[in-house]
Parts: C-alpha cells; sequence; structure tokens
C-alpha cells in the first residue's frame, strides 16, 4: 500500500470516529433539549441537564469540526496530522464541504439556545420563541444529515426518511440520556411518576417511526444482499437493535405495572443504564454504516 492509499486510510478512519462524536453529539443535545422542552420543563433549572447539553453541544460542534477537516484529508491523501488549508480549501467547493460548513454554523446557532437555557432555565424551555428558535436549529443540522453521504442518490423521499429516523434517535436516546443521568439520580418519586410515563409514550412513538425509516432506508440501500461489509454491520446494528428493544419494552413495562406501588426504581434504572450503553453501541455502528459502501 502506498503512503497516499495509507494516509487515506488513516483519514478515513478519523473520520468515522469524528461522525461518531457527531451523532452523540446530535442526541444528547437535541433530544435533551427536546426531553426538557416538553416533558420537564423543571429539569432546565438542574445542573445534571445542563451538563449533559453543553456535553452534547460540545461534542457535536467538535465532531462537525473533525469530520470536515477528516474528510478533507481522507479526499485528498493526506494523513490526518498534515491537513492544513491547502488540504481544506478545495472540499469547501464540493457539496461536502458546504453541507458541512453550514452544519458547523447551525452548532454555533445552537450554542445560543444552549445560553438562553443556561440563563433562563426552565423560563426559557417554556417560551414560544425559544422553542422556535431551538426546533428551527434542530431542523436545520438533522436536515444536513441526509444531504451527504448515501441518501442524496436516492431522492428526496430518502432524505426525508433520514431525517425522521434521526429526529426519532434523538428523541429516543436523548430521552434515555436525560432519564439516566438528570431524572433517576434525584431519586425523587414524584419527579419520576409524573416524567416517566410521558417518556414512555414519547419513545414508543419513536422507536415506530425509528423502525419504519430505518427498515424503508435499509432496504433502499442494500436490498437482500447479505455479503457485503455493509451488509454485515448493518445487521450488527438490527441485532444491537433488537437487544435495546428488549430492554425498552422491560422498561415499558415497569412503567405500566410497578411506577406508582414500586419503593425503589432500581430495576427500572439498570434498564435505562443497558438501554443507553446499548444506544451508544448502535450509535457506533450507525457511524461505520455512513463510511461504508452498500455494495461492498
Amino acid at each position: 500500500m502506498s503512503l497516499a492509499l495509507a494516509a487515506g486510510e488513516a483519514a478515513k478512519s478519523w473520520f468515522t470516529l469524528a461522525r461518531i462524536v457527531d451523532y452523540t453529539g446530535t442526541v444528547l443535545f437535541f433530544g435533551g433539549a427536546a426531553f426538557l422542552a416538553f416533558l420537564w420543563p423543571s429539569g432546565a433549572n438542574e445542573r445534571r441537564p445542563a451538563r449533559l447539553l453543553i456535553a452534547g453541544w460540545l461534542l457535536g460542534l467538535l465532531g462537525t469540526i473533525a469530520g470536515l477537516l477528516m474528510e478533507a484529508a481522507w479526499i485528498g491523501q493526506v494523513a490526518p496530522t498534515d491537513v492544513d488549508l491547502a488540504v481544506v480549501i478545495p472540499i469547501l467547493d464540493i457539496p461536502f464541504g458546504r453541507v458541512w460548513v453550514g452544519r458547523g454554523l447551525l452548532w454555533l446557532l445552537a450554542g445560543v439556545v444552549l445560553a438562553d437555557l443556561l440563563r433562563r432555565g426552565e423560563r426559557a424551555v417554556t417560551s414560544l420563541p425559544w422553542r422556535v428558535g431551538a426546533g428551527a436549529v434542530a431542523f436545520g443540522v438533522l436536515r444536513t444529515s441526509g444531504m451527504t453521504g448515501h441518501a442524496p442518490d436516492l431522492g428526496w423521499w430518502a432524505q426525508v426518511a433520514v431525517l425522521v429516523h434521526i429526529a426519532a434517535i434523538c428523541l429516543w436516546v436523548g430521552g434515555l440520556a436525560l432519564l439516566l443521568f438528570g431524572v433517576l439520580p434525584k431519586r425523587d418519586l414524584d419527579t419520576i411518576t409524573e416524567v416517566v410515563p410521558r417518556y414512555s409514550k414519547l419513545a414508543l412513538g419513536s422507536v415506530s417511526a425509528l423502525v419504519v425509516a430505518g427498515g424503508v432506508l435499509a432496504w433502499r440501500l442494500n436490498g437482500w444482499r447479505f455479503d457485503t461489509d455493509y451488509a454485515r454491520i448493518l445487521l450488527i446494528k438490527i441485532g444491537l437493535f433488537g437487544v435495546l428493544l428488549a430492554a425498552g419494552l422491560f422498561s415499558k413495562r415497569w412503567v405500566d405495572r410497578r411506577l406508582t406501588t414500586a419503593t425503589s426504581v432500581a430495576p427500572f434504572a439498570r434498564s435505562v443504564a443497558l438501554e443507553t450503553v446499548l444506544a451508544i453501541v448502535v450509535i457506533g455502528a450507525a457511524g461505520f454504516l455512513v463510511t461504508a459502501s452498500p455494495g461492498r
């Protein structure tokens, strides 16, 4: 393997990692913001949810910047450590570069949304201007996910499916993270019994949308082929999703049957923790799918 090809492969690996970081940040920030706005507004006054949103914003912004730089290195066949303006500027003339610069600017706008939340807390997330602004930024960031990669080759409907798919992941997994790191550590049964049933309904709708949109995309991209690297990664993702769904069903059954009478939420907390870990692994698989060719 030539030095240029080796450098390109290294850049591809780092690009995959950047996409995983970006996906994780997107899920934490926008899923967490939606959770606070519609399910637990008073949580916007708490430190733990605020820290989670800050982490999500940083991961999303840094992942986007790193993704742009590593894509430039990948295309230019240079080592990740050798990226400079001469390597980056040409990528700004292709669709990926323009979309990713726009995505980075949207993350900066998301910082304004976050700053207002940190300053005003519950008053921010319950106000119509904040919700409209946050929704517009979220739509922009999620929309850019369908403007690169495999989806543009399949037409507008595939881009809609990508938008629905990622939005559903944000609502479901971002909500899980807020439950695990924001709601459950409070050990306040009143808060838990108020918030968890609301989230359970949202999660059910999100999973339904996720399955439909993801199934359509998987079939159109891969068909019935199972002999490619893309198909194998996809099958791993589906298997992990199945385990994740089983853990989610256990959580829902516990909520439906025992939430109002339980003296301890430990079983539910363990299930949510397992779901969160599995969700992170699924997001990792999604990052690999972005850089894999459906036909190979």
